[in-house]
């Protein structure tokens, strides 16, 4: 079991997480203050505290990963009534009301020799492919990584990536939580009870 997960994430983990989400959203924008998920005592108050949300009209999201802990986060997209877009759409418009986008692995990889996304030859070599994803950072304002990523793949988010002067994404809610690989700006695990903590660019730390 080298290298392996052992423990599998559940949906309660994608519904908590993208909640803590939201919740950071806030308060790193002054725009609303939600209770803490862990003291929220059950889902139906988790709900009442949703209604705090006062998202800008053109917030923008995105979600990747489709077991059960993404279904989990998509349960809260969808109970707050957020507005669904492909990628394309995500890129190139600008919308009303807030929305997001619900990324397939060939969303964020390609080919390194410009050929067809192959869903099993990427599983079986991660190495021939590379990560597109930093063409959503001028777009964004949050990034929530329910994906399994092996080690062998292209980092999704690089550090340098992440000091370009373009990047609009202000909070990432890394539930997948890969440590200083994945996602760059999670370079630590946070706890339930202090589920936040910041990155700053430039200098590679909190």
């Amino acid at each position: 079991t080298s290298n392996k997960r052992v423990i599998g994430f559940g949906r309660y983990a994608g519904i908590v997480g993208c909640y803590n989400g939201f919740l950071t959203y806030g308060l790193k924008h002054g725009l609303y203050k939600l209770k803490p998920a862990n003291q929220c005592k059950d889902r139906k108050e988790v709900e009442e505290e949703l209604k705090k949300l006062q998202l800008p009209q053109n917030a923008k999201i995105i979600l990747t990963g489709f077991g059960r802990v993404g279904h989990g986060a998509r349960e809260i997209l969808e109970h707050i009534d957020i507005k669904e877009v492909t990628p394309e759409e995500f890129i190139s418009e600008d919308f009303d009301g807030p929305v997001f986008t619900h990324l397939e692995l060939s969303d964020y990889y390609a080919r390194r020799d410009g050929g067809a996304f192959v869903r099993k030859d990427f599983y079986k070599d991660p190495t021939s492919y590379k990560s597109t994803f930093a063409r959503f950072l001028s777009h964004a304002d949050m990034y929530i990584p329910c994906h399994y990523w092996s080690d062998k793949a292209d980092y999704i988010i690089t550090r340098e990536d992440l000091k370009k002067e373009d990047v609009r994404l202000s909070v990432v809610a890394d539930i997948s939580c890969d440590i200083d690989c994945a996602v760059a700006c999670t370079i630590r695990p946070s706890k339930i009870s202090d589920p936040i903590y910041g990155y700053n660019p430039q200098t590679e730390s909190e």
